[in-house]
Formats: structure tokens, sequence, C-alpha cells
């Protein structure tokens, strides 16, 4: 039999069928979840790219990765603001006193 005679749904389905994982974040995060806070060794497991965990199966760790940091926009006080080094092109209209 060909791979190209099996429907995608059929072959979906019996590799892919009641498998779910997901992640359960501790409380010091409070409702403000974001998906950057998993480390790239829980990606590896949490998106089916391997099934051993980091615990189980430590990923190499090279000189030249960076750490992990997660992303930072969504923090008001920690959020990254260019600031423009052009002049405006346009001015804002005063109203004569």
């Amino acid at each position: 039999m060909k791979i190209t005679s099996i429907s995608w749904v059929s072959f979906t389905h019996k590799l892919m069928s009641g498998r779910n994982r997901w992640v359960v974040y501790s409380n010091r995060f409070g409702w403000d979840y974001e998906g950057s806070q998993v480390p790239p060794e829980w990606h590896r497991w949490l998106h089916y790219i391997t099934d051993k965990t980091p615990l189980s199966d430590p990923p190499t760790v090279y000189k030249w990765s960076a750490e992990h940091s997660e992303n930072l926009t969504l923090q008001a006080d920690k959020k990254y603001i260019p600031y423009s080094t052009t002049r405006p092109k346009v001015e804002a209209w005063q109203p004569p006193k």
C-alpha cells in the first residue's frame, strides 16, 4: 500500500488520537500566562518533538546557547519601548489662547 492511498484523516486519527499535553503554571504567575514562559526543553516534549521529558533526558547544553527568558512585553513596567531619534513630521495643533 502506498502512503498516497491513505487518507490524511485516518492517518492522523490513528497516530494522534487522545494525545494531549498541557502546562500547569505555578501560582507566582497569577492569571498572566504567556507561551514564552515555557522553556525550550519542555517545548520539545509539549509539542511531541520527543516523548522523553527533560528530567529523564536532559538536552545538551552548548557554550553558545543563551539562557531562556520569557517575553516581557505584557508587563508594563518591563516592556521595551523604543525611542525615536527623528523629529516628528507633523506638529500638533495648539488652539489660540
